[in-house]
C-alpha cells in the first residue's frame, strides 16, 4: 500500500542554554539573544512518518508554517528524505493552536488525498498541546494523542501505541486520522530522528519550497478562528538560595539546621 503522509514542521526559539532573562522589560521575548531550532516533536513525527514510508512505500509532504527565522525546517526535513515541502505563510505567533489548526487543515485538503497527519506534542503550544487535536476537528478525522509507536497499519485503519500515566495502551481508529508524537527521544534511543544527508543537501539546497498563502486556502480572515490572544508575558523573578555553614561536629547547629528545613526557612 502507498501512503500519502503530511507531517507539521515549526522552526522555535532554542531556550535550552540562555545566559540572562528569557524577556525583556515589556515582557516579550528577546529574540535578538535566540537561536531557533527544529521543534523537536515534528522532528519525532517526520521520524515516523519516515519509517512508515519506508516499511509501506508512499510520499511524505512537510507543511512548515511561517517564515523562516534562521534555520529553513522545511527545506531541512527534504534533507532528512521527505518528498515535498510546503511552506504556509502565517506567523504562527500571531494564531492560537485553533486559528492554525484551521490553516494546516486547510492545506491538507489543498494536498489532496492524504492517509495521515503527524505532528509533534509541543508541550509550550498556545492552548495546551492541542495543535493535532484542533487540526483533527478541522479535518473531521480520528485523532490520537501522545502516540509512541505506530504498531499496525492496513489499508483503512491505524493501531497507535501511546502513553498514558503508569503505561502505554494501544489505540485503533479508521482512517484518514491525526496522530500526535509524544515528547522528544532521547539521542541515544534507537527510534531518535535520522540527521540530514549530505547527498540531499548538495541535491536540493535550491529545490523550490512553494508557499501557500492563506488566501490560496481560501482563508483570508484567520481573526474569527482564533479563540485566544496572549496579553502579556511575565517572567518568573529567579529563585536565590541561601547557603548555610555548620559545624558538622556541633551537635546543637545540626539541630537547628534540621529544624530550619522542617519549617521551611
Amino acid at each position: 500500500m502507498g501512503l500519502s503522509m503530511a507531517v507539521v514542521a515549526r522552526e522555535v526559539w532554542d531556550t535550552r542554554d540562555l545566559s540572562g532573562a528569557v524577556l525583556d522589560e515589556n515582557g516579550e521575548l528577546r529574540t535578538g539573544a535566540l537561536q531557533t531550532r527544529y521543534e523537536p516533536e515534528d522532528l519525532n513525527a517526520l521520524e515516523a512518518a519516515l519509517r512508515l514510508k519506508e516499511a509501506h512505500g508512499g510520499a511524505v509532504t512537510v507543511l512548515s508554517p511561517g517564515d523562516v527565522r534562521q534555520l529553513d525546517v522545511a527545506r531541512e526535513a527534504l534533507y532528512r528524505g521527505a518528498d515535498r515541502a510546503v511552506r504556509i505563510a502565517a506567523d504562527p505567533d500571531e494564531l492560537d493552536d485553533a486559528a492554525l489548526g484551521a490553516l494546516l487543515g486547510a492545506a491538507v485538503r489543498k494536498l489532496g488525498e492524504v492517509n495521515l497527519v503527524l505532528v509533534g506534542t509541543a508541550v509550550p503550544d498556545t492552548a495546551g498541546s492541542l495543535l493535532a487535536r484542533h487540526l483533527a476537528h478541522a479535518l473531521g478525522w480520528p485523532a490520537v494523542s501522545w502516540v509512541d509507536a505506530i504498531e499496525q497499519l492496513s489499508a483503512d485503519r491505524v493501531v497507535a501505541r501511546r502513553a498514558i500515566e503508569m503505561g502505554y495502551e494501544s489505540v485503533e481508529c479508521q482512517l484518514p486520522a491525526v496522530l500526535a508524537i509524544g515528547v522528544a527521544l532521547l539521542e541515544d534511543d534507537p527510534r531518535a530522528p535520522r540527521p540530514a544527508k549530505a547527498m540531499l543537501k548538495l541535491k536540493l539546497k535550491k529545490a523550490e519550497v512553494p508557499v501557500w498563502t492563506p488566501a490560496d486556502l481560501s482563508m483570508s480572515d484567520l481573526a474569527p478562528l482564533r479563540a485566544t490572544r496572549r496579553v502579556r508575558r511575565e517572567a518568573v523573578p529567579p529563585r536565590v538560595i541561601e547557603t548555610r555553614t555548620v559545624d558538622p561536629e556541633n551537635e546543637s547547629e545540626l539541630r537547628a539546621m534540621l529544624d530550619s528545613v522542617r519549617k521551611g526557612v
